[in-house]
């Protein structure tokens, strides 16, 4: 009687496992073992650059709780094109994730980064940095500036 019930519990188990083992193969096929051993071989002969001095002292400590503070000099707008022909060029990389509103204001969200009414957002484009006014934030869209050209962006 002992026997049986331990037999049925064996062959429940063996049941239940049989379908996640049929499509398990143990010895793999030539070609899916030449990829993992040119994938290994590039792994393991990439080149480990150890870090100099300069690099350290230019860093600096990554656990600080100062933060270095590295002044750039922020180019002006590019003379080839007017502010009114760059402003919608620039609005397009401006990507916020969402919008939120904290006691009736209104903020832009942009991954980590809240940005309010009134401050600025900093924009690369053809390796120069433009500043971005926000001057409005609506539960449905936003405002940018740059010198005198305006655009108004609606969200979806």
């Amino acid at each position: 009687m002992r026997f049986s019930k331990n037999f049925k519990g064996f062959l429940a188990f063996a049941i239940i496992l049989m379908p996640a083992s049929i499509g398990y193969s143990a010895v793999k096929s030539p070609d899916e073992r030449k990829e993992k051993i040119e994938l290994s071989k590039k792994l393991l002969d990439r080149i480990i650059i150890p870090l100099t001095e300069e690099a350290i002292v230019l860093v600096g400590d990554p656990f600080s709780v100062t933060r270095k503070v590295v002044e750039e000099a922020i180019v002006e707008v590019d003379e080839s094109l007017s502010a009114q022909e760059l402003m919608p060029i620039l609005a397009k990389n401006i990507k916020p994730t969402g919008i939120f509103a904290v006691g009736g204001a209104y903020y832009l969200i942009f991954k980590e980064i809240r940005v309010k009414s009134g401050e600025s957002v900093p924009v690369r484009y053809q390796n120069i940095e433009y500043n971005l006014e926000i001057v409005n934030v609506l539960r449905n869209g936003y405002s940018l500036r740059l010198g005198d050209a305006e655009v108004a962006i609606k969200l979806k």
